[in-house]
């Protein structure tokens, strides 16, 4: 029996959490998790979708440490979001490296200045307001910057029956968006506004793409070429360079 290999998701502990999952001719239920790939899981032909699940949630707390302490890891080598909201701290922000500096203003929030991030707040020394002030200008600029994609490329799938979803955001683990065709949603990861604004848009492009074509089928990949013909290298870009999230 030819062995298929599907993208598939689960909530861990309240955290999404995508894996590759492959029947093969095996015995038992494997799980692999990797720094460059993330979570793998095979099992026999035979076993329901529902007991993968169960050993899955089984071993969540191995899980999610694996994941988190490897994105800890590559997150060490090059800061890409504040943790303190001070000064100093390095900001990716649409695939650009930012300073982060606070400085007392009548009027909060943020802006960028040449080759820093300026965080103005009434009161510079309160760490739980810079973190809400900054945090607050972050998903609401995400927010804007990927609906306006959304909105741009609907035209095409448009022309194909799609009706323009629901656009929703939250934070995920190891992955850019996720599709509910059934449902006619689309979530999107609120570190997005980190990547440039090309790969941003190859993730809206890729979860439109799902209403047509569920899976990752060749036909899914050939739709996405034909809108962007460099979504390969847009795609090592996220993988490489981008930290889908801060934990």
């Amino acid at each position: 029996m030819k062995t298929k290999v599907t993208t598939c998701e689960i909530v861990l502990d309240g955290e999404i959490v995508s894996y590759t999952f492959t029947r093969k001719p095996v015995k038992n239920i494997n799980m692999r998790i990797r720094p460059d790939s993330g979570l793998s899981v095979s099992a026999p032909f035979s076993v329901p979708m529902q007991q993968i699940e169960d050993v899955l949630r089984q071993n969540r707390l191995k899980i999610l440490h694996a994941l988190h302490q490897y994105a800890q890891q590559k997150r060490d080598q090059v800061q890409q979001y504040p943790t303190e909201y001070k000064n100093g701290e390095t900001v990716l922000y649409l695939g650009k490296h930012y300073t982060l500096q606070v400085a007392y203003s009548r009027t909060e929030g943020v802006k960028l200045e040449r080759e820093c991030l300026m965080l103005l707040t009434h009161d510079p020394n309160d760490a739980a307001r810079r973190k809400r002030i900054f945090d607050t200008w972050w998903n609401d600029t995400c927010s804007k910057a990927v609906c306006n994609l959304c909105r741009a490329v609907y035209p095409i799938f448009a022309a194909h029956g799609v009706k323009f979803p629901m656009i929703r955001f939250r934070a995920m683990v190891s992955q850019w968006g996720n599709c509910r065709p059934e449902r006619g949603v689309l979530t999107f990861n609120t570190r997005l506004l980190a990547a440039p604004l090309r790969c941003m848009e190859y993730v809206v492009i890729h979860e439109f793409t799902h209403f047509l074509y569920p899976n990752h089928s060749s036909a899914f990949y050939h739709f996405i070429a034909e809108e962007l013909p460099d979504w390969k290298k847009l795609q090592e870009t996220l993988q490489n360079e981008v930290e889908t999230r801060v934990f």
